[in-house]
C-alpha cells in the first residue's frame, strides 16, 4: 500500500501540461468471454492536444487519495483505486501499442467507427508513459443531424457540415496507467474496458481454497462449479472474502444454533459441515456475510447485500 500511495504522489507531482500527446483508438471484441483489441493511431491536431493535457492534468490534480482495489469497492468522489497492471489485461493493449512494429494510423472515418476505447499517451523526457483512458459506452457512431443545418466558419467560409461523422471526446477519464499500476477513476466503466472476470475468477479459487483448508464445507469444490464465471456470483463471494466472517468459529457455531433455532433452511452434513446447492447457495451467501438482519423496531428479518457497520460503544 505504501508503494501505491508513493507512486501517486509522484504521478501528482509530474507536470502532464508539458507532455508530449499521442492518440489511439480501440475495438474490444469478446469472444467466449476472452476480450480481443485491435488498436489504430490517429493523428490529432495542436488544440485536441492541448484539451487532452489539460482534461488529464485536472484530473489528475483534482483526486485527492489512492486506495488499494477491490471488486467490492464503490467510486469515492475525488479518491481513486489502484491494482497493479498485471492483474487486469491492460498489458495486452500496451504491448499492441508499444510493438516494434508500431499500429497503423486511421486513416478514414470508417476506421474510427465502433472503437469502444480511446487512450491518450502522455510522454515527459526521462519518465514512464502515462496513460489516460476512456471508455465509449455502445462505441463511437456515426452522428447525422438532420433537423438542423450544421456550419462552420473555416478559411473565412461557412463550409456544410450536413452528413459529416462527428466523434465525440468529453473531458471524463475513466482509468490511468502509470510505471505498471492502473490508478481507476470510475470503476464501473474500467470493468467494462478491461477483461477483469479473469481476475475475479482467480479470487473464487482462492476462497474456495480457504473453505477445504477450514473444512466448512461438505463439498467446497463444487461452489466452483455453481458459481461458475457468473460475475453476480463471483461478486457475492468476494464480499463474503472481503468481511472475513468464515474465519471467526465462533460465529459459524453461532450460525448453526441459530440456523437450527429459525428454521432458516441451511443444509449440515452428518459430520457438521455446511451443503451448499443450486437451490439454496443465495441463502448460504448472505448468512456467509452476516447479511441476515433484524430490524429492533418490529422485529422483521432482511436480507442485505450492502450494509455498514454502527459503532454503538460510545
Amino acid at each position: 500500500m505504501d508503494e501505491l500511495k508513493k507512486l501517486f504522489k509522484k504521478l501528482k507531482k509530474l507536470d502532464w501540461k508539458k507532455a508530449t500527446v499521442s492518440f489511439y483508438v480501440l475495438r474490444r471484441q469478446v469472444t467466449q468471454r476472452k476480450a480481443k483489441y485491435k488498436v489504430l493511431q490517429v493523428n490529432i491536431d495542436k488544440n485536441l492536444k492541448e484539451k487532452l493535457r489539460s482534461i488529464v492534468s485536472k484530473k489528475i490534480a483534482g483526486s485527492n487519495d489512492v486506495l488499494q482495489y477491490d471488486f467490492n469497492t464503490a467510486d469515492l468522489d475525488n479518491n481513486i483505486l489502484g491494482i497493479p497492471n498485471s492483474e487486469t489485461d491492460f498489458e495486452e493493449i500496451l504491448e499492441l501499442i508499444n510493438a516494434e512494429k508500431e499500429p497503423q494510423f486511421a486513416k478514414t472515418y470508417e476506421d474510427l467507427l465502433k472503437k469502444n476505447l480511446y487512450i491518450s499517451r502522455l510522454d515527459i523526457k526521462d519518465e514512464q508513459p502515462l496513460y489516460a483512458i476512456r471508455y465509449i459506452e455502445g462505441g463511437w457512431n456515426i452522428k447525422k443531424v438532420t433537423q438542423f443545418i450544421n456550419l462552420i466558419f473555416k478559411n473565412n467560409t461557412l463550409v456544410d457540415l450536413d452528413f459529416k461523422e462527428i466523434f465525440r471526446i468529453d473531458s471524463k477519464v475513466d482509468f490511468f496507467s502509470f510505471d505498471g499500476t492502473i490508478f481507476i477513476v470510475h470503476k464501473k466503466e474500467f470493468e467494462k474496458a478491461l477483461n477483469f472476470r479473469a481476475g475475479m475468477e482467480k479470487n473464487r479459487d482462492e476462497i474456495v481454497k480457504e473453505f477445504a483448508k477450514l473444512k466448512l464445507f461438505k463439498n467446497p469444490q463444487n461452489i466452483s462449479k455453481l458459481v461458475g464465471d457468473n460475475m453476480r456470483w463471483l461478486r457475492r463471494l468476494s464480499k463474503i472474502k472481503k468481511s472475513g466472517y468464515y474465519k471467526d468459529q465462533q460465529f459459524m457455531s453461532k450460525l448453526k444454533e441459530v440456523n437450527s433455532e429459525r428454521n432458516w433452511g441451511i443444509q449440515y452434513s452428518d459430520d457438521g459441515k455446511l451443503v451448499i446447492t443450486e437451490d439454496d447457495m443465495e441463502l448460504v451467501f448472505t448468512i456467509l456475510d452476516n447479511g441476515r438482519l433484524d430490524s429492533p423496531i418490529n422485529q422483521e428479518v432482511f436480507d442485505v447485500e450492502v450494509k455498514h457497520k454502527i459503532d454503538v460503544s460510545s
